[in-house]
């Protein structure tokens, strides 16, 4: 990505965490504002390349931003009863769609004959478990994990 372009989808990427985080609380009420963003970081980005915005690959764009927000309504609701860890997951679930976003559609802007795969929602659920699980402390050992540390032997 150049950069410019990482420079407004860092923006665009920080409007939607603030607004996350803050609309957290209600549910699905971040969607509403976090989606629009999404739409004007994809104009933006276009206008920065020079690309007319009626040349974008709008359904592709409109398959990662709403299979992204069902996806993050789904994520955000397994976390909406820890109320600070729920807001930061529903924080990092935005960033994370935004950075996605910016990134395909980048990859489209640079190489237009040879467009980026399509997203699927299936796709976009496991982009948001990976991203809350590598955030979310406290996460279970599995009975596949060692009992002892490596080098150890066990009884």
């Amino acid at each position: 990505m150049e950069r410019k372009s990482r420079r407004i989808t860092r923006v665009y990427s920080g409007v939607a965490a603030v607004t996350a985080f803050i609309a957290q609380p209600i549910p699905g009420g971040d969607e509403l504002i976090v989606v629009p963003v999404q739409y004007a970081l994809c104009v933006r980005l276009a206008r920065a390349r020079g690309v007319p915005v009626r040349k974008l690959p709008w359904r592709s764009i409109q398959k990662i931003i709403w299979y992204g927000a069902a996806a993050r309504l789904v994520a955000n609701f397994s976390m909406i009863v820890v109320p600070v860890v729920g807001a930061f997951a529903n924080s990092i679930t935005a960033v994370v769609l935004t950075e996605f976003l910016a990134k395909w559609l980048d990859d489209f802007l640079c190489h237009p004959q040879q467009p980026p795969p399509e997203v699927t929602l299936e796709a976009l659920k496991a982009l948001f478990v990976d991203a809350i699980k590598r955030v979310v402390p406290g996460r279970r050992k599995t009975e596949s994990s060692p009992a002892a540390p490596p080098g150890e032997a066990g009884p």
